[in-house]
């Protein structure tokens, strides 16, 4: 929320900063995710006798990466609302 007697420029300036904070802690989140998924696969090809270990650690990332997913979504919609109202 931004203070009373903030300026249009202000204001979006700190929605530019939100959104790339949001897109930093996506990358960040989604590589953990990644990196989580393809060592538990790699983990339960190698040690089968954890495999149940491995499998809920792959759920694991595979949530990570959702959530990565799910942090950009609305910096990814605001986008492709300003592009639409773009006039050529």
């Amino acid at each position: 929320m931004a203070p009373p007697g903030s300026t249009y420029a202000d204001r979006q300036r700190a929605a530019g900063e939100e959104a790339q904070r949001k897109t930093t802690l996506s990358l960040r989140v989604g590589g953990l995710g990644v990196a989580v998924l393809f060592l538990s696969g790699l983990g339960a090809w190698l040690v089968t006798e954890f495999i149940l270990a491995f499998l809920v650690t792959m759920v694991v990332g595979v949530l990570l990466i959702l959530w990565a997913f799910l942090l950009v979504r609305s910096s990814v919609a605001s986008f492709t609302r300003q592009d639409r109202t773009k006039v050529l």
